[in-house]
């Protein structure tokens, strides 16, 4: 008799029902939020990244565009470094230059070492970017 009247009494269950949904709601909205804050600082990070990424390649192009004018074909100095701001960004570009000649043409061959820098950021925000750049030596000697 005594079990039929526990089962007949149950005056608190819908509450406790209640209280442990509450609590696996309450756990549900605290991951959702973790996977929020992650994400948004995914979504930083990636725009730091490509930030520095299209600076550096930009100085990559900052020095093929300059020394396809000869600025740094017949220079004195076979190595340098400069930098150019690129949008919000900075690129540090060092090259050293070296020769070769091919079928009577002589070209100047640079490698180059363009370092993006992504705004505040000093260190997470940096890329560098290598390249080869030919340049033939068609103007006269002595230009610079």
């Amino acid at each position: 008799m005594e079990s039929n009247f526990r089962l007949k009494n149950q005056k608190g269950v819908a509450l406790i029902i209640a209280l442990i949904m509450l609590l696996v709601l309450t756990l549900i909205g605290l991951s959702a939020i973790s996977t929020t804050t992650n994400e948004t600082k995914i979504a930083g990070n990636e725009r730091v990244y490509n930030n520095a990424f299209y600076a550096a390649d930009g100085g990559i192009e900052n020095f093929r565009g300059r020394a396809s004018t000869g600025e740094f074909v017949y220079g004195v100095a076979t190595s340098g470094s400069y930098s150019v701001g690129i949008g919000e960004a900075t690129s540090n570009i060092t090259y050293k230059r070296g020769k070769r000649s091919e079928l009577g043409i002589d070209y100047a061959v640079f490698k180059v070492e363009s370092e993006g820098v992504a705004p505040n950021f000093p260190t997470a925000g940096r890329v560098k970017v290598e390249a080869i750049i030919e340049v033939a030596m068609m103007t006269q000697e002595g230009y610079n």
